[in-house]
């Protein structure tokens, strides 16, 4: 270990002293025998003879004792991000003012921590150093090899995440559309993000593989690839995220996560556990829609009135803490959906004509050519809220629109909502009076009908079924 007395004779004083006070503390009296032996050149021979040692153990001490000095000079990884960036800005200092026989340990050390995390964008700088400063060593090429890898690995997570976007995108015109075309594309994106992983393995684009396939579990009804089941794969990438450090972007992912564990829970009915990562969202309500590149966080608001029409809790929805929410304002998946999400704030505060007007907003301000499902979901709300003002006109001349739609594109998935036009079109004869016995039986059919990926109205159900059922 001819590494370690060097660097020990090389460090400058206060740093030594540094460190001998550190051993002092930690009470590491072999450790501190040793570093101060080695300060003053001692021999080998005579140190072991004085701490009583084998050759193995004498050489276990000064390897634990090496690497105590690495984590010295180099600090832990796992810390904040701004600490990271001060360790890498380090790095010249290192190199043009210290000798080789510390600047080497150091960056060995800063190489080591990082690559526990896939931290490849810190690596390349680590790398890059270690080339330059290799150049006449036969080390040189051996990094620069590492550098290129590293490089690869970099620009494939950066590819990664804009197939990411790219999906996100898309699911949210799916959701608009349930366009089997659009599913395909999606199911494609799949494939292609399980082929990036393969070729370049790393923690950062194997979360990015889990939030593609469990949004598709989630949100269009698509079974899971491979052997693991839904649950074990939320857990593997709660792992994944904890697993980084804190200084890492991918550490913001856990509410996106905490949100798709909201959405899970809520899919199979587990109220109480939905409730744990509702209130972890609902404390971030004025950020959720900037995740919307992540996962499609823009259903939460919609979900949210779901769930708590579920707790019966909708009194909650009226809260003042839900005012001024952040949002893309190009990205109009989640401007409808928030607008939607507002125009039912204001139908649970009496609000009927505001809630109209909302909904209006939303159809003559955004161009719903091809997503006959989003639009039919606005309208069909509209016309609810119609039958409440009693006005007739407008929920007829709506219904009408509906039905012309679906019969001139003989859509035979919406059979759904041809059962809820029935039901309020019974309301319209009867002057929004007393339910009778048929719209009961219609209500129990949608019910039946309204499922899986053309189910319309999930922020609606609650109060529909109050007044059918």
């Amino acid at each position: 270990m001819i590494k370690l007395r060097k660097i020990i004779i090389h460090i400058e004083d206060d740093l030594y002293k540094n460190i001998e006070q550190s051993l002092i503390k930690n009470k590491a009296d072999n450790f501190l025998y040793l570093y101060r032996a080695y300060r003053k050149d001692a021999k080998d021979a005579e140190i072991v003879h004085h701490l009583n040692l084998s050759n193995n153990s004498y050489y276990v001490l000064k390897s634990r004792l090496y690497d105590k000095i690495q984590n010295y000079l180099s600090g832990d990884v796992n810390i904040s991000r701004e600490e990271i960036l001060k360790r890498l800005d380090a790095i010249p200092q290192m190199c043009f003012q210290e000798p080789r026989e510390i600047a080497i340990p150091y960056l060995e050390k800063i190489e080591s921590d990082l690559l526990k995390y896939d931290m490849h964008n810190e690596l390349l700088t680590v790398y890059s150093t270690l080339k330059k400063i290799n150049l006449y060593s036969e080390k040189y090429f051996h990094y620069s090899q590492l550098y290129n890898k590293h490089f690869a690995f970099s620009l494939s997570i950066e590819k990664s995440e804009e197939i990411l976007g790219n999906f996100n995108k898309i699911i949210g015109q799916y959701n608009y559309s349930k366009s089997h075309k659009l599913l395909e594309t999606l199911l494609f994106i799949q494939k292609e993000i399980i082929g990036q992983h393969d070729l370049n393995p790393s923690k950062q684009i194997e979360i990015i593989v889990s939030f593609i396939q469990i949004q598709l579990y989630l949100f269009c009804n698509i079974s899971l690839t491979g052997n693991l089941t839904i649950e074990e794969v939320f857990e593997i990438t709660k792992v994944r995220i904890n697993e980084l450090p804190e200084s890492s972007t991918y550490k913001y992912w856990e509410t996106p996560l905490n949100y798709l564990y909201f959405e899970y829970y809520l899919k199979i009915g587990q109220t109480q556990k939905a409730k744990v990562n509702y209130d972890l969202l609902n404390a971030k309500t004025q950020n959720i829609l900037l995740y919307t590149g992540i996962c499609n966080t823009s259903f939460f608001f919609t979900s949210k009135i779901n769930f708590l029409q579920t707790t019966n809790c909708i009194s909650e929805i009226t809260d003042k803490s839900n005012n001024n929410v952040l949002f893309d304002i190009n990205d109009t998946h989640s401007k409808v959906q928030y607008g939607i999400y507002t125009a039912m704030v204001n139908f649970y505060k009496g609000n009927l004509k505001e809630a109209a007007t909302i909904l209006n907003t939303l159809l003559n301000e955004n161009t719903f050519k091809d997503y006959f499902h989003i639009i039919t979901d606005i309208k069909l709300t509209l016309a609810y809220i119609y039958l409440q003002m009693n006005v007739y006109d407008l929920v007829e001349n709506i219904l009408k629109s509906i039905v012309r739609k679906i019969k001139a594109e003989k859509n035979d998935n919406y059979k759904n909502v041809l059962t809820l036009v029935k039901i309020f079109e019974y309301e319209l004869k009867n002057n929004n009076k007393k339910t009778t016995s048929k719209q009961k039986d219609d209500f129990i059919i949608f019910l039946g009908r309204n499922k899986d990926n053309y189910a319309i109205l999930k922020h609606l159900i609650f109060e529909l079924s109050k007044k059918y059922s």
